[in-house]
């Protein structure tokens, strides 16, 4: 079992049963990118989730200092508080 994590994006790329190859052609199609580096494709992804959490969280928080943000996969929980 890997150890928990703040980042969003590293956790849902561990929870994730796509290769890189088609994790990486699912972001270009959603996002619409064309960069052909898988693993930049990713780590950009990655990073811009994280930015999102923060900021969506933050949100939370500015309505309810007691909220948390909870993201539920098959075999994990990933939260924030």
């Amino acid at each position: 079992m890997s150890k928990p994590t703040n980042d969003l994006g590293a956790f849902l790329h561990t929870q994730s049963k796509k290769s890189n190859e088609d994790l990486a052609e699912s972001i270009r199609v959603s996002k619409k990118l064309s960069n052909r580096h898988n693993n930049v494709v990713i780590f950009q992804e990655k990073r811009s989730i994280c930015g999102t959490a923060k900021k969506l969280f933050q949100s939370i928080k500015d309505f309810d200092s007691s909220a948390e943000l909870i993201i539920k996969t098959d075999s994990r929980i990933w939260s924030q508080k």
